[in-house]
């Protein structure tokens, strides 16, 4: 199965490898912005990643972090690995 990962190329955390980012709140949900700017608007909010993969595909960014090694949550463009 597909998966979407991303590997942060600059700045303090170089090297840290991210993953979606599940959000808690509401029953947990993946987030997933046309944008990477702190001023899009809440865009969607899907339960897999599955459909998360599909929104990459439309050219959706996506909510990322590793929260093991201090990354908070950022919008990125990731890249989807098999």
């Amino acid at each position: 199965m597909p998966r979407l990962t991303y590997i942060v190329n600059r700045g303090k955390s170089k090297g840290i490898t991210l993953t979606p980012h599940w959000f808690l709140e509401d029953g947990g949900h993946f987030r997933a912005h046309m944008t990477n700017s702190r001023s899009d608007p809440e865009g969607k909010r899907v339960k897999t990643e599955h459909e998360l993969i599909a929104l990459v595909r439309q050219g959706y960014h996506v909510r990322m972090s590793n929260m093991s090694l201090g990354h908070a949550p950022s919008t990125v463009k990731p890249t989807i690995t098999v």
